[in-house]
């Protein structure tokens, strides 16, 4: 009998996977991506709108980002901001937290909850779907219900317990903000007010909040640094908190509704009149669950796993939740600061070094009214606020966190498309205005090298992430050629698509791989045994995707390879390579299938580019390898950031069988579908279907295809095919068909680019800048200069005052001999080219490394070292770094003091120490409070010879300070230099952390 049941149930499980069940909703899991290191959030929210509701917690490490990770087991509230699955932290607006009895007004602490408003909860009592978050907090035993809608959040809370029911409101909370000054007011018995404002990746802003309760409070107050004000219901300082408190009886609910702005009081009241006034939670709850019931029909799925409709629901889901809605009912938003008003909906949070690989692509597909507003909203910070595009958005500020200029790509993609309603003509301005912009510089990845890239068509090595951002950039100027040709611009797409070959000056015939190029035209050999050199030249060291990186002109970089064989060959060993890298790994580089590093986007195309070899049964086994082994149904379904729905866009592209791999030319490379049908529900009444017969978890590969009940051969399916809708069918085998999609015919017009002229290389339009083979920088008595020049018949002139180079400086004519701390500065001309770059050389006196000798050896607590050799080699081998942290010369610490053993070899008499430090308050890069130095003769007994303090810098800038440690001359062999971490200043998002300390050569006189 028990067997019997067990086949009924599932019976009916499997016939309900099949039938035409309208609630998809309950395959979405928000708690997918919760744990790891995804960073997404559980609260609701709606599809891009401006509450994301959801539990949070102060910032305690980078899986924090969200404000909430599932190793929590202590909740300090709930707040009506966060960012879904970034890499970056911030947000976490008004933070409200219902209590029981006592009125707290402090958090405490999460070792010590009962010290404050915090609450205890478990796992086992929250419940996560789409539009909707319910707790019970076990140290009130108060249920937490959420929903919302697009501009205001509710709140349901039952106290199972009669007694003193209160509500804290904490506007101080933040998720790695700096907050600047709060205010609450307390308007009546059922109404709340206030702001916060602060500064962090959303820039120097002011978020305004109206509340309203169900129920009248008999108490209420407000508290100024945690200590409660008598008789006051006004308030507004650096940290202002409030309270409002009722009697309730057991199993009683208040509900309360908080609108937002992040305009002005009068936005936030003006909200909610539209979206809350006279309306019920379970009615708003109906409501979000209906829209997202209507975004998950936008595409049925047909499958035999239950985990199959959970991972690929929760994708659709976290792939619709940014960009964010920024603007009120009236239409007004904030730009930088500024106000200013809108006729249509206004949205930010766009992460498009991320998002314009799959999310946009996606949205382009099925959300085209959103992605007008899209498009339009990135348009208008060219137009209406004159910012210009952004790099990387948060509510309406460029926090500049990445590379390049990648809007230009959701722009392209939209335009190329027809979708309607977007000005064609103005975007394009918006968009040929960013590629000329030299002042967007990363405060992670160093300058943009713009000036470089407009003259060379590259940005030199001498530039972090150099390789990195002339992929990135020749991609974006292939999207502009494209716009501009659709324009009929023919100067202007000229000039792009020139631009967009730039990436094969820095090809090396010998590896296959784009190295950095510095601008005296040698090809730097980069160690790929090590990630210090990595990070340095690509972003997040991923050399793999980034050599790969050329979507928008296949065919010539396989002809740089020797051919389609050579090229799938050279992607064979990569995704086959499984040696281990030593230094510090970055944190966005994981989900290893050899090096293909499925946690970063930049490689996220690579499982496609088989299809441009002419093998596409390897992308097909790769997809399906990807699929299961990096996406799954738990709260550590996701290998990496999600990223504002990038990794999930990724699987719902997957998952169908095709892929945009370079987003405006309008096709879509076919790798395996996973399912036994997928139907995409069009905007324009149509529908696409994918069918794939005779799929299974063995049935990996294409056999045959029929598109609409013709033969289809093509390894790639085009916008056009899709939007009139129609039917893909694929007949499935579990060994490969080679004959299928390979075809000369059929390759020939994928991206409908061909391998045409032999490309010029740049060295003939600019003179190659001067070089040193010298390049230890250190010297204790006497240093001998060479300078070189890879062009002939160029004329070098120099300078050693500090001045810019000019034609008719001092000619180089014979090795420059110093003897003392020396800047020497040179540039090479030659009639007819462009002058060279300026060589920047800076020379100090310090006792150098002896390779003979092997002195002076240096040591540090390796364990503790994040960033360079854990030896602490770089700090004594003459070479200097520069302003940027990766550029693989600084060693640095998070954290923790760092102390530094030098053995000289042989008792020396010293009287100064100088060591470089970094300042970079972008990366959390700070100098130390302190510095000490030791002296010893016996490595035992060490005596302190000299302390300095250093003073915290004032602002964002950064820069290289070199301090000298000056003290009377002694004798000694051994020295030890500690350098004291301490808190960040309070101006900084971070203040009051422990911060990085990174330092560079100890140069000892």
């Amino acid at each position: 009998m028990k067997k019997l049941i067990q086949i009924f149930l599932l019976l009916l499980i499997t016939s309900s996977l099949f039938a035409d069940n309208k609630q998809l909703i309950q395959y979405v899991d928000p708690m997918i991506g919760t744990d790891g290191h995804a960073h997404t959030f559980p609260g609701a929210t709606l599809p891009f709108g401006m509450v994301q509701l959801s539990p949070s917690n102060d910032f305690k490490a980078w899986d924090w980002c969200s404000g909430y990770h599932y190793s929590d087991s202590i909740l300090k509230g709930f707040a009506h901001t966060h960012i879904s699955g970034a890499g970056l932290a911030g947000l976490g607006d008004i933070l409200l937290m219902p209590t029981l009895g006592e009125i707290k007004v402090k958090a405490g602490t999460e070792e010590n909850p009962d010290s404050g408003f915090r609450s205890r909860f478990s796992h086992d009592r929250e419940e996560a779907s789409a539009g909707y978050y319910a707790v019970v907090l076990d140290d009130y035993n108060v249920k937490v219900e959420l929903t919302c809608t697009p501009r205001v959040g509710f709140h349901r809370y039952t106290f199972n317990t009669a007694g003193q029911g209160n509500v804290i409101f904490d506007p101080t909370h933040n998720i790695m903000e700096n907050v600047q000054e709060t205010e609450i007011e307390i308007l009546s018995d059922k109404e709340v007010r206030g702001w916060k404002h602060c500064n962090g990746e959303g820039g120097d802003r002011k978020v305004y909040f109206y509340a309203k309760f169900s129920k009248s409070f008999e108490q209420s107050g407000v508290a100024i640094d945690d200590k409660i004000q008598a008789d006051t219901k006004k308030a507004s300082a650096k940290r202002v908190k409030a309270f409002v408190s009722f009697d309730v009886s057991s199993g009683e609910t208040v509900d309360v509704k908080v609108a937002l702005s992040h305009v002005s009081y009068e936005g936030a009241k003006a909200n909610f009149d539209a979206e809350a006034k006279g309306v019920s939670f379970k009615k708003v709850l109906r409501k979000a669950q209906h829209l997202w019931e209507e975004k998950m029909n936008k595409f049925h799925i047909e499958t035999h796993q239950l985990s199959d409709k959970r991972n690929f629901y929760t994708a659709l889901y976290h792939s619709m939740i940014s960009p964010n809605l920024i603007s009120d009912v009236s239409g007004e938003y904030m730009v930088e600061g500024k106000k200013y008003h809108s006729d249509f909906d206004q949205y930010s949070n766009f992460s498009t070094w991320d998002t314009y690989r799959a999310v946009h692509p996606l949205m382009a597909i099925v959300e085209q009214e959103k992605t007008v507003d899209f498009v339009n909203s990135l348009s208008s910070r060219y137009t209406e606020s004159k910012v210009g595009l952004p790099v990387w958005e948060c509510l309406g500020h460029d926090n500049v966190c990445m590379i390049g200029y990648s809007t230009v790509s959701v722009m392209t993609d939209a335009i190329l498309k027809d979708i309607e309603g977007i000005d064609n003509q103005a975007t394009y301005d918006a968009m040929k205005a960013a590629a000329f912009n030299l002042e967007k510089h990363s405060n992670s990845y160093d300058v943009n090298g713009m000036n470089f890239y407009i003259d060379m068509d590259f940005v030199p090595g001498e530039i972090g992430s150099s390789v990195s951002k002339t992929t990135e950039y020749n991609y974006y100027d292939w999207c502009l050629s494209q716009v501009a040709h659709k324009l009929g611009k023919t100067d202007d797409a000229s000039l792009f698509l020139q631009r967009s070959k730039g990436y094969r000056n820095l090809f090396d015939e010998e590896s296959g791989y784009l190295l950095p190029k510095l601008q005296n035209g040698k090809l730097v050999n980069v160690d790929k045994s090590k990630w210090d050199g990595l990070v340095k030249n690509y972003v997040s060291g991923n050399i793999w995707g980034y050599s790969s990186y050329v979507p928008h002109d296949m065919a010539y970089l396989m002809q740089l390879h020797g051919g389609k064989k050579k090229f799938a060959s050279w992607l064979d060993t990569i995704f086959a390579d499984d040696s281990e890298i030593g230094g510090s790994q970055h944190v966005d580089i994981s989900g290893f299938i050899g090096k293909y590093g499925h946690g970063d986007e930049p490689s996220h195309q690579m499982p496609y580019l088989y299809v441009y070899a002419g093998q596409p049964w390897k992308t097909q086994k790769l997809v399906r390898e990807i699929l299961p082994r990096f996406y799954h149904d738990h709260p550590a379904g996701l290998d990496n950031n999600d990223d504002l729905g990038q990794m999930s866009s990724w699987y719902i592209f997957g998952s169908l069988g095709f892929y945009p791999v370079c987003p405006g030319s309008n096709q879509y490379q076919i790798g395996s579908p996973a399912y036994q049908k997928a139907s995409i529900n069009l905007e324009n009444g149509k529908v696409f279907s994918v069918v794939a017969n005779n799929n299974s978890k063995k049935n990996i590969y294409i056999q045959s295809a029929k598109l609409n009940g013709k033969e289809f051969t093509k390894p790639f399916i085009t916008y056009d095919q899709i939007k009139h809708g129609g039917k893909l069918v694929f007949e499935m085998g579990s060994k490969p068909n080679k004959k299928w999609g390979n075809a000369k015919a059929d390759l020939a017009d994928l991206n409908g680019i061909k391998p045409s002229e032999a490309y010029k290389l740049h060295e003939e339009k600019q003179v190659l800048m001067p070089y040193v083979n010298d390049i230890t920088f250190s010297f204790e008595k006497r240093k001998t200069v060479e300078l070189l020049c890879g062009t002939k018949g160029a004329e070098i002139r120099y300078t050693i005052d500090g001045s810019e180079p000019e034609v008719n400086s001092k000619k180089y004519q014979n090795p420059i001999v110093i003897n003392e701390d020396a800047t020497i500065k040179a540039k090479a001309f030659k009639p007819g080219l462009k002058e060279s770059g300026s060589l920047l050389l800076h020379y100090l006196k310090g006792i150098p490394f002896n390779p003979q000798t092997g002195y002076p050896k240096v040591k540090v607590e390796g364990n503790d070292i994040g960033y360079g050799e854990k030896s602490g080699a770089q700090l004594i081998d003459g070479g200097f770094g520069s302003t940027t942290f990766n550029d693989g010369f600084w060693t640095g610490i998070d954290l923790k003091d760092l102390h530094v053993d030098i053995d000289l070899g042989e008792s020396k008499s010293i009287c100064e120490v100088k060591p470089g430090i970094l300042i970079y308050p972008g990366a959390w890069i700070f100098n130390p409070d302190e510095i000490e130095v030791y002296i010893s003769n016996d490595q035992e007994n060490y005596q302190l010879v000299k302390t300095i303090s250093m003073e915290s810098p004032k602002d964002e800038r950064r820069y290289v300070t070199r301090p000298a440690i000056e003290f009377p001359s002694v004798n000694c062999r051994y020295l030890r230099v500690t350098f004291k971490n301490g808190p960040i200043p309070d101006w900084h998002m971070a203040g009051g952390r422990k911060h990085w300390i990174f330092v560079d050569e100890i140069l000892i006189n």
